[in-house]
C-alpha cells in the first residue's frame, strides 16, 4: 500500500498544486451534494481525469511516472471507460489549445529554399564577374564585393519576407485541415476545442518543444499534412515529394529563381537552363 500524500508548504512560496486541487474538488463535490451543483461526485472525478489526460495529451501521460503500480491500474480503467479504450473521445474534454510549435528556419532549410537564395547570388555574380566569381571572392575587388554584398542584403531582406509568408501559410493549412477534420469527425473533434501554431525560429530555441510528424496525436498530424502541402513561397505549389527529387531543384527549373522577384535585380534573368548553378 502506498502511503498518502504529503505536501510541505512555506510561507514565501505559492501553495502546492496537490493542496489547491484538493481544496477546489472538496468545494464543487460538497455543492455537487447540497444540489448546488449539477451531476455527481463519481461523474465529477471521472470527467476531472479524463480532462487532465486531454489536456497532457493521452491517458497514459497521467500515470507514466509509476505505470506499473495499482494505482495506475485503477486509473487506466476509469479512463478507458471515459475517454475509450485508444484515447478516441480523449479530446471531447480538453480545456487548452492543442499547439503545434514549429521552427520555420529548419522547416525551409529542410526543405531546400535557402538553397534558391544562393542559387540567385551565385548566377548574378556569374553573371557580373565571370570566371572571377569564386569562393572565397579574392578575385574580387572592393568596389564589386560592396556590389555584391549589396545584392545580398536584398536576397537576405526577401527571405525574412518569404520567412513569414510561409509562416502564415503554414498556419492556415494547419487550420483548413482541423475544420476538415471537424466536419468529418465532429464526435472526435468538438466546436470548443482549438489548435493554434507558434513558431519558435530563435537561434537559442530549445528542438526538444517542436512537434512532429511521426506520431498519431492530433498535433502531429496536422504538422505533418502542413509539412507536405503548405504551399512555397515565391510560388503557390506544394513541395514535390517525388522520390529523388530536391525541392529547390524543382523550384528553380519552374523558373522560380527569388532574385526575380526583387524589381531591382529582375534584369539578371536566369541561367538559360534554368536549373540550379554550382
Amino acid at each position: 500500500m502506498s502511503e498518502p500524500t504529503t505536501t510541505e508548504t512555506h510561507a514565501d512560496t505559492d501553495p502546492d498544486d496537490f493542496d489547491v486541487a484538493v481544496t477546489a474538488v472538496t468545494r464543487a463535490i460538497r455543492r455537487i451534494n447540497a444540489d448546488q451543483r449539477a451531476g455527481d461526485g463519481a461523474e465529477f472525478i471521472a470527467h476531472l481525469i479524463a480532462t487532465v489526460a486531454a489536456n497532457l495529451g493521452s491517458s497514459d501521460a497521467v500515470t507514466a511516472a509509476r505505470s506499473g503500480s495499482w494505482e495506475a491500474a485503477g486509473v487506466q480503467d476509469l479512463l478507458r471507460s471515459t475517454v475509450g479504450y485508444d484515447d478516441e473521445y480523449l479530446l471531447t474534454y480538453r480545456t487548452e489549445p492543442v499547439e503545434i510549435v514549429v521552427n520555420s528556419v529548419y522547416e525551409l532549410d529542410d526543405l531546400g529554399m535557402f538553397e534558391t537564395y544562393e542559387a540567385s547570388t551565385s548566377h548574378i555574380g556569374r553573371g557580373l564577374f565571370g570566371d572571377r566569381w569564386t569562393q572565397p571572392r579574392d578575385r574580387l575587388t572592393l568596389d564589386e564585393l560592396e556590389q555584391i554584398e549589396d545584392i545580398e542584403e536584398l536576397l537576405v531582406e526577401l527571405e525574412k519576407s518569404d520567412r513569414a509568408e510561409y509562416q502564415q501559410r503554414f498556419a492556415a493549412t494547419v487550420q483548413a485541415r482541423f475544420e476538415q477534420l471537424r466536419t468529418d469527425e465532429p464526435h472526435r473533434y468538438p466546436e470548443h476545442l482549438k489548435v493554434t501554431v507558434r513558431f519558435t525560429d530563435g537561434t537559442d530555441s530549445s528542438t526538444d518543444d517542436l512537434t512532429g510528424g511521426w506520431g498519431s496525436d492530433l498535433a502531429s498530424l496536422l504538422y505533418q499534412h502542413a509539412r507536405e502541402t503548405t504551399p512555397l513561397t515565391g510560388t503557390d505549389n506544394a513541395p514535390d515529394w517525388t522520390a529523388g527529387q530536391r525541392h529547390a531543384d524543382t523550384i528553380l527549373a519552374a523558373g522560380h529563381w527569388p532574385h526575380l522577384r526583387i524589381p531591382a535585380l529582375a534584369h539578371y534573368a536566369t541561367p538559360t537552363d534554368t536549373t540550379k548553378e554550382d
